[in-house]
């Protein structure tokens, strides 16, 4: 059966040593209205933590209706599904120097991005709400960084707190190394000249 966003709470409350499990995220018990208040903001922080394979995502930007600064050439609209901004592709390739860029607020209050690069591609953090998009290590870290926020407000245990949130920081190791271990970079090209050789 595929994980669901009320499975991972109750892996969360689990964590935290609760008896009770949940059937909804709106149901009405002391349990479901904690991991409710917590969950989506949990689930923003884990994803921002690291650049997952899962939620990584490349996409040209619109143009921003607000003029740019004078210290930059173009104005961005922020994507509305992005939790991390990692970086702007260089049109001359992944070894050439990085874009740079901000990130600040528009003239109406929403984020935009400012950078010299026309026609800018952003690679960026999806906020990815369906579980079953998520690796297992990325779940665990989700239930026990949800269990450390929610810990203290179910069972008034400090220690059990701080010790989850220790926890969560291992996990932060953890997780992303197991994700990067699904990959293949390319490996460095050597020199024409040298390729060439016997």
């Amino acid at each position: 059966m595929a994980i669901s966003t009320v499975q991972i709470a109750n892996f969360a409350l689990s964590k935290v040593g609760s008896d009770s499990t949940i059937e909804s995220l709106t149901e009405d018990s002391t349990e479901a209205k904690e991991c409710n208040l917590w969950l989506e903001h949990t689930r923003k922080q884990a994803l921002a933590a690291y650049d997952w394979s899962f939620a990584r995502v490349t996409k040209t930007l619109a143009a921003h209706g607000d003029d740019p600064t004078d210290l930059w050439g173009y104005r961005y609209v922020y994507p509305v599904d992005c939790v991390k901004a990692r970086f702007l592709e260089n049109p001359s390739g992944s070894k050439a120097d990085p874009v740079p860029y901000v990130v600040a607020q528009s003239t109406d209050g929403t984020k935009s991005i400012l950078t010299d690069l026309n026609e800018a591609k952003l690679r960026y953090t999806k906020d990815v709400t369906t579980p079953g998009m998520y690796t297992e290590f990325f779940i665990e870290l989700l239930a026990t960084m949800l269990g450390a926020h929610i810990a203290f407000p179910l069972t008034t245990k400090v220690r059990l707190s701080q010790f989850l949130a220790a926890a969560a920081q291992r996990m932060l190791t953890i997780a992303p190394a197991m994700d990067a271990a699904e990959q293949q970079e390319k490996a460095p090209r050597e020199a024409e000249q040298i390729r060439g050789r016997d």
